[in-house]
């Protein structure tokens, strides 16, 4: 195989692992939700409109999505320290227990099918587990770089 047929071997791989692991877990809330508490989490607060550039949503979107948030208790909207005229959005106890839960659940599912493999490909899967960190922090740091 050439580099670019072993790199999306790769990423398509990735992908159904992904699919497979939502598919194992069902959430009580959408994946909006989820993935709008995780960066609230990561980044810290934000105002709406940051949230939807990182979230690809429109900004309307966001701000439907917030008042769900908010009256779920999963996050608030507080002052912004560098802005008297603006609010910024955080994740609360709340936000981060449901975060934790969900955590919890997708890693018992991935645990269980893990640990149905051979022992060659358990070490496999060890072996890369630098470069998916690497690949995850990478995303991280451009999706900061052109949103933020």
């Amino acid at each position: 195989m050439t580099e670019r047929k072993d790199a999306a071997a790769v990423a398509a791989g990735i992908d159904r692992l992904v699919m497979w692991a939502r598919r194992q877990t069902p959430a009580p809330v959408s994946t909006s939700t989820i993935t709008t508490l995780d960066t609230l989490l990561n980044e810290g607060p934000l105002r709406i409109s940051d949230l939807a550039d990182r979230e690809a949503i429109s900004q309307p979107g966001m701000t439907t999505l917030v008042n769900r948030l908010e009256a779920a208790g999963q996050a608030e909207r507080i002052a912004d320290p560098r802005d008297g005229r603006a609010t910024l959005v955080r994740i609360t106890e709340v936000g981060r227990k449901v975060l934790a839960e969900r955590q919890a659940d997708r890693t018992e599912a991935l645990l269980a099918g893990v640990n149905r493999l051979e022992t060659a490909d358990r070490a496999a899967l060890i072996a890369a587990l630098p470069a998916i960190e690497g690949l995850v922090a990478e995303q991280a740091k451009l999706k900061r770089g052109t949103s933020g």
